[in-house]
This record gives structure tokens, C-alpha cells and sequence, in this order.
């Protein structure tokens, strides 16, 4: 049987990581009054630049070369890989976005805008989707169906058995963790998009992306490292935050500096 807490815990999550971006794009919306495009198009880039290109090279074209094989051995080596893939994948989408599709709303709000989209994509496809699964496998479990299973597909029966027995294992409250971790890679995602901006805006859109790519590696690539190692997922969680917290001045800041910015201009004009 699965706990209570744990259906809790898995609901929780599974609407924080769906609502959760819906409503901070309704909320920004009704308070900036951004192009509403863009929360679409950094969706849209998530998806193409991660689910349809970087996520099946990883999966069906690399594991084909002798090479890549024996990175996946050595832990840095590949954590730094997939760190730096990230990286180049996602930002090289987000400056190609906002200089053809958004090079008319080049500013502080559509570039947080863009960030919810393309954070909140991420969060709704590779967590908020899969825990609803997890939560009717669960209940299924819980109601005896899902042995059933077992003996419809007698060839996948000890691949069932361990999806149970690991939503059986998993404590509740790591239930959770998954929630509180898109939030936070929710907030990393908004300040890389208001520093591509940033670049772009001060003309130094390039160099702004190679920063961009770094700090995606530097942020993503412990977690893997960690992860291999072993370290409690919790310590993983604290660096996540104070990645997160870092973001989050740093967007706030960027706010106050824009704003100020177009109070000067409007007290010039006038």
C-alpha cells in the first residue's frame, strides 16, 4: 500500500508543477501587460530544442558512438557534458528567439515572460505529467488493479513490480522534493532569460550567451556530480537554492534598473 501522505505529497506536486506555471503567466500578465506570445515562444523553444532535438540525440544517436559510451563512465566528464549540452541547447534557443520572433519586445517583462513559458514547460511535461501517472498507479495499486497488470503482460511483469515496489519505497516527503525543485529551476530559467536579454539589449548579445551557456553547465552539472555520488538529495536542494535565490535578486534588480531607466526617459521627454 501507498501512504496517504505519499497521494497527497504526489497531488501536490502534480498541481504545483501544472498550475503553478498557468497562473504565474496569468498573474505577470495582469500585472506587466507583456506580449503574451511570449511565454508561448519560450514554450515552444523548450520543446523544440530539448524534447525534439538534445533529449533523442542523448537517447538514440550518441549511445550508437564508442566514445560517448565511455564518457558515461567517467561521472565529471559526463555530468560536464550534459551541463554543457543543456546549456547550449536552451540558450542558443533563447537568444534565436529574442532576436527574430521577440525583436520587438526586447525588454525586462517579456523577458520573464519567456521564462515562465519556458520553465513551465518543462515543469508540466517532465514532472507535472509524470506525476500524474504516478498518482493513478498509486491509487491503482492501492485498489489492487494494478497486479492485474501482471499477468496481461507477463513479458513486462518485473518491470511493473519494480515501478511498485519503488512508488511503494519512496518516502513521502521526496514526493514533494520534485515540486520544490521545479520551483526553483522555474526561477533559474526566468533570470538566464532576462540575462540573454540583457546582452542583446547592451549589444553584447554573444557574449552574453556564452555567459549564459557557463552558468547553465555550472548550475546544472553538481547535480549530476551529486547525484553519482550519492549526496543526500536535500544538500542537492540547498545548492538549488541558492542558485535560485542568486536568480531571483538578480531578475529583481534588472526590474528596478529597467524601470528606473524609463522613468528617466519619460521625465527627459516631458
Amino acid at each position: 500500500m501507498i501512504s496517504t501522505a505519499s497521494l497527497i505529497a504526489m497531488a501536490i506536486t502534480a498541481a504545483v508543477t501544472i498550475l503553478g506555471p498557468i497562473l504565474a503567466a496569468i498573474v505577470f500578465y495582469r500585472k506587466q501587460k507583456y506580449f503574451a506570445g511570449s511565454v508561448f515562444t519560450g514554450a515552444a523553444v523548450f520543446f523544440l530544442f530539448q524534447i525534439v532535438l538534445r533529449i533523442p540525440i542523448l537517447q538514440l544517436v550518441l549511445p550508437k558512438m564508442e566514445w560517448y559510451r565511455m564518457l558515461q563512465n567517467n561521472l565529471w566528464g559526463y555530468a560536464i557534458f550534459l551541463g554543457f549540452t543543456a546549456g547550449l541547447f536552451e540558450e542558443v534557443g533563447r537568444y534565436l528567439a529574442f532576436t527574430t520572433v521577440l525583436k520587438k519586445h526586447q525588454d525586462w517583462k517579456n523577458a520573464v515572460a519567456f521564462g515562465i513559458g519556458h520553465g513551465g514547460i518543462e515543469s508540466i511535461l517532465l514532472v507535472g505529467f509524470t506525476y500524474i501517472s504516478n498518482l493513478m498507479i498509486s491509487i491503482m495499486i492501492n485498489k489492487g488493479l494494478y497486479d492485474s497488470l501482471f499477468a496481461q503482460n507477463s513479458q513486462q511483469s518485473e518491470a511493473l513490480a519494480q515501478a511498485k515496489a519503488l512508488l511503494i519505497e519512496t518516502p513521502s516527503y521526496m514526493y514533494l522534493i520534485a515540486g520544490v525543485e521545479r520551483i526553483l529551476t522555474f526561477i533559474i530559467h526566468i533570470a538566464l532569460s532576462v540575462l540573454i536579454m540583457e546582452g542583446i539589449r547592451k549589444k553584447k548579445g554573444l557574449q552574453y550567451l556564452g555567459l549564459a551557456i557557463f552558468l547553465h553547465m555550472v548550475i546544472d552539472s553538481p547535480v549530476v556530480i551529486l547525484s553519482g555520488m550519492g549526496a543526500n538529495v536535500l544538500f542537492i536542494e540547498l545548492l538549488a537554492l541558492i542558485f535560485a535565490v542568486i536568480s531571483f535578486v538578480y531578475v529583481k534588480k534588472q526590474m528596478r534598473k529597467e524601470m528606473a531607466e524609463r522613468a528617466y526617459e519619460n521625465e527627459y521627454q516631458h
